[in-house]
């Protein structure tokens, strides 16, 4: 028997994710941080990146590391080099490689898996409840390979999913999706059609570093800004119990 996460109210709630979370984007995340914070203070999640491009987390970074776990009351796993190795396809291009558990065969998914979560532990003290993988594509980083590593809920574009079969929609509102801009002002277009017609769904604002630089803040505060005037608070996924282990089968 396993415990299902607490119920939740998506009429009244809402979650915040900066993805891209590593020391080459320390202004980046301060940024963010002094504009969402005076809003939410520190109910957001960062989803850590523990080896970017190949360079791993150090002793150097412990500041910036500091800084992240003071002020996001969540760490997640995000993907181990963010990057997909090997021969791109189509997918790939759009999301200027980034993709990169499409390059990975399952060896090497466990490898990356095993030695994000060590990093994280090493570094931020304890590894990760929960992952989302980079351009939320998968490859063969499935809830039951991610229960291997004690990651035991996956977020996705459109819905969590734990270790133990629950699953949670979301209404997500992305304007990383790709170099296009014309497809990053499509993500946020989407996101409010989700928000407007996908009522059972939670809904997730997702920042990334590059929104800065493509000038997506404003559109990102007033994003949060509507979702607490209409009488929505932000949520912490672990808070619900989807970060919890599955119980155990009584004999």
């Amino acid at each position: 028997m396993t415990e299902n996460p607490q119920q939740l109210d998506v009429s009244r709630s809402f979650c915040v994710m900066l993805h891209d979370v590593a020391p080459i984007y320390d202004s980046h995340v301060a940024t963010f941080t002094e504009a969402m914070a005076p809003l939410i203070g520190n109910a957001m999640s960062a989803a850590v990146v523990p080896c970017w491009a190949g360079v791993p987390l150090g002793e150097s970074d412990r500041p910036f590391l500091d800084r992240v776990q003071a002020e996001y009351a969540n760490i997640l796993l995000h993907g181990y080099e963010h990057f997909r190795p090997g021969t791109r396809g189509f997918r790939s291009k759009i999301a200027d490689g980034k993709d990169e558990m499409n390059g990975l065969d399952p060896a090497e998914t466990d490898r990356r898996l095993e030695a994000g979560q060590q990093i994280l532990e090493r570094w931020m003290g304890q590894p990760a409840s929960g992952f989302i993988a980079p351009t939320y594509q998968i490859g063969f980083a499935t809830p039951d390979r991610l229960a291997k590593f004690g990651i035991h809920y996956t977020v996705g574009y459109g819905q969590v999913a734990t270790s133990t079969g629950q699953r949670l929609p979301l209404a997500t509102w992305v304007w990383d999706v790709s170099p296009i801009r014309l497809l990053c002002r499509a993500g946020y277009r989407l996101g409010q059609i989700q928000y407007r017609f996908r009522k059972r769904a939670l809904p997730c604002v997702v920042l990334h570093p590059l929104d800065l630089e493509r000038g997506f803040l404003p559109q990102i505060v007033k994003t949060v800004e509507r979702l607490l005037l209409a009488g929505r608070k932000p949520v912490m996924l672990e808070s619900l119990g989807y970060g919890a282990k599955p119980s155990p089968v009584p004999a």
